[in-house]
């Protein structure tokens, strides 16, 4: 910005010089007896040029004393950061940043704040979830227990370019016993805005069992994606069942994206199972801001602030003790 005032200035100063210096020369070397004298007309001409110069170099002195002399109030009245560059308002940005909040702390380049800075500036232009609502329906069985999981989320694009989503499907399962792989996993509903792709999606789906050969409880993978445009907003629909074996008694509900308005309901339709739950990330540092509704079969749990992406929460079931008599 400074840059161009200069060269702008410079070239209206010369400008100005040039005219007026030009028009006192026709004059001085043309006078009213020479030969080229063009008369009243000519002497017209020469005056208008020579306003014009005066102008030129009028305007200018006046742009550059109001440049250093007016008020932070008037630049922004007036839109002075629209007139500057990209690079220009990264360096305004750091020069304030650093009066600020560095101005008394002796704090380098690679501190926290520019490490926040830089991952959050990442974020600004792109897609968030408005609300993200999560409900899951517990049922406990003789040897499993089985969950159904609602989501209904609103993802909306703050940039003016269209942007690609991946929505994942996926989970590491364990075997249980007298129940086949593929209803371990089952996609009940998927619908984007108004398009149903439930079919579409359950085709693309894979479990791939790795327990012959891993020691590792959870060796079922399940996985898949759909890939999405997003112009403005969009508004996705699940519906997801699964069923673990009795030991696996947590669920964990994490976001990918900024969210606005997260909300989880757990429902456990046996009495005989209490719930815990905590939470993490961003959550877990602002318990103040988290609201707990208990419900007569389960609870409710909600964050009506923004939270960041990796925040969530893990609920998870245990068996009352029974009380002797």
């Amino acid at each position: 910005m400074v840059k161009r005032l200069r060269i702008i200035s410079l070239i209206s100063f010369i400008l100005g010089t040039a005219l007026i210096m030009s028009a006192s020369y026709f004059e001085l070397f043309f006078p009213p007896k020479n030969a080229f004298y063009l008369g009243i007309f000519g002497d017209i001409i020469l005056t208008g040029i020579r306003s014009v110069g005066v102008s030129l170099i009028t305007s200018t002195f006046i742009n550059v004393v109001k440049f250093w002399v007016e008020s932070t109030e008037t630049l922004v009245k007036y839109d002075f950061v629209n007139r500057l560059t990209k690079d220009e308002m990264k360096d305004l940005k750091a020069k304030i940043e650093t009066e600020l909040y560095f101005r008394d702390n002796n704090h380098d380049k690679d501190n926290f704040y520019n490490f926040f800075e830089r991952e959050l500036s990442s974020l600004l232009n792109e897609c968030y979830y408005k609300s993200y609502r999560t409900k899951i329906e517990c049922h406990i069985y003789e040897n499993y227990i089985s969950k159904t999981i609602r989501k209904k989320f609103e993802i909306v694009n703050p940039s003016k370019r269209e942007c690609n989503i991946k929505i994942p499907f996926g989970a590491e399962m364990q075997r249980v016993e007298q129940v086949e792989n593929d209803r371990l996993y089952q996609i009940k509903r998927f619908v984007v805005n108004t398009d149903d792709f439930t079919k579409d999606i359950n085709e693309r789906i894979r479990i791939l069992d790795n327990c012959p050969e891993n020691s590792d409880a959870y060796c079922i993978k399940v996985h898949t994606f759909w890939d999405i445009k997003v112009k403005k907003k969009c508004t996705i629909d699940m519906v997801i069942e699964t069923i673990v074996p009795l030991n696996d008694v947590c669920f964990s509900n994490k976001i990918t994206r900024p969210c606005k308005d997260y909300n989880v309901i757990f429902i456990l339709n046996d009495p005989s199972y209490q719930i815990s739950w905590h939470s993490f990330g961003f959550m877990g540092n602002h318990k103040d801001r988290i609201i707990e509704e208990p419900m007569d079969n389960g609870l409710e749990i909600g964050f009506k602030d923004w939270i960041l992406p990796g925040d969530g929460v893990v609920i998870s079931i245990t068996q009352c003790e029974k009380k002797n008599v």
